[in-house]
């Protein structure tokens, strides 16, 4: 098969949750014996991966996000002829790109990983007849709704969302309606699109760990122990569940620990998230970095204090994989088999996650075996290879309707 796929940000192996998934997926079914190409908007910080990229696909083509920032008005929140979401990812670049290279290379099926790069193959006047494929990370109007409806998220952010909801659940699911497969990440995902529109073809195929990539030899912990959270944090899901972890559970366990560090890791923080090292030194913001393996390796325990979004944390699974304890929100380990106490912690109250630290950080074999039946899980569930077989699979049965 000769498979195109579309993605909002470069997919590279160093880069963390979604575009991880993506760039494994690409891999696994160039392995395959398949022609893979890829369209992507590129910032400037991931440019220095186009030339591995290059060396892997059939062909590339990138539009870079420098000097493409939209500006999104307030009145655009109510009246835009696309969601808000839709607009901030629009290019008619990309458009006249997408349709260009369906045309010169004749694929079989286009794959838009996540839903706001599905806007690519609805309505695109410079699109050829070709199977269409949306890639569903998470629901854009589900998400939207927690956004305006959860407790402590900025007002502003709340009011927006609330205006969103209606305008994005219909462009959202005649979106979906226009193509010829769904892919999710969770059964609880597909539950809730189908809940939306229940005439969607939609699969489950849940995300592949390279286990290969990520076990490297193990280092002695600093004496210092450390937390860690890593995301995109220009997605406001990731900055909520940052700053809601800075403010209402780091000052608890920090008072008693203050041997304790905690690192932010990734890029997209925003001016708030920035100015959490000037409240406290020990909160290290990272930014930008080229590879996650050695900060998961530093550290004692990860950390999802998600409130925000739906979908499954492929963050959380390779955090597991390495064996390293996870301490979570219900939400953030949503989709994943979850056992609290044996193979994470779940903890929704601010004290509850920190007494969740503590416990790890005290109990140095209670830390063990709960990395070790966490490593175990995703062996057992979510091997990468299995999973690239199921989407194989799924792919041939598309094109062949």
């Amino acid at each position: 098969m000769k498979i195109l796929f579309l993605a909002n940000r470069l997919p590279h192996p160093n880069v963390a949750g979604g575009h991880r998934l993506i760039y494994q997926r690409m891999r696994q079914l160039i392995d395959l014996g398949h022609q893979v190409g890829l369209a992507a908007f590129v910032s400037p910080e991931s440019e220095i991966h186009i030339d591995t990229l290059q060396r892997i696909l059939f062909e590339l083509e990138t539009i870079p996000t420098r000097g493409r920032k939209v500006l999104v008005r307030m009145s655009d929140y109510v009246s835009a002829a696309l969601p808000a979401i839709f607009w901030k990812n629009y290019s008619p670049k990309m458009m006249s790109q997408v349709g260009d290279m369906v045309e010169r290379t004749k694929y079989d099926v286009v794959i838009a990983e996540f839903g706001e790069m599905g806007m690519y193959l609805y309505r695109n006047p410079y699109l050829s007849a070709v199977h269409k494929v949306v890639s569903c990370h998470r629901c854009l109007t589900t998400a939207f709704a927690k956004y305006a409806e959860t407790p402590g998220v900025p007002l502003p952010l709340r009011l927006k969302s609330a205006s969103q909801v209606r305008m994005l659940e219909r462009y959202e699911f005649e979106m979906y309606s226009a193509m010829d497969h769904i892919l999710t990440l969770t059964p609880e995902d597909r539950f809730t699109l189908l809940n939306y529109a229940p005439q969607l073809p939609i699969s489950v195929i849940p995300p592949g760990i390279d286990f290969d990539y990520l076990s490297r030899k193990s280092v002695e912990k600093p004496d210092s122990p450390i937390v860690m959270m890593c995301g995109y944090f220009a997605d406001k899901s990731n900055t909520d569940g940052a700053l809601w972890f800075a403010n209402e559970v780091w000052p608890d366990i920090a008072q008693n620990r203050p041997d304790l560090k905690c690192f932010l890791v990734g890029e997209g923080a925003g001016r708030e998230m920035k100015k959490l090292p000037d409240k406290d030194s020990r909160i290290i913001v990272a930014g930008h970095i080229d590879d996650l393996r050695p900060y998961r390796e530093q550290a004692a325990v990860f950390i999802n204090p998600m409130r925000l979004g739906s979908g499954l944390r492929i963050k959380v699974l390779e955090a597991m994989a390495t064996g390293l304890p996870v301490v979570s929100t219900a939400l953030g380990m949503a989709g994943i088999p979850a056992q609290n106490g044996v193979n994470c912690f779940v903890a929704d109250t601010p004290e509850l996650f920190a007494q969740s630290i503590d416990w790890l950080l005290t109990d140095k074999q209670l830390a063990e075996n709960m990395g070790r039946a966490a490593k175990e899980t995703v062996q057992k569930k979510y091997d990468i290879r299995s999973t690239a077989t199921e989407l194989e699979q799924i792919l041939k049965e598309v094109i062949s309707i």
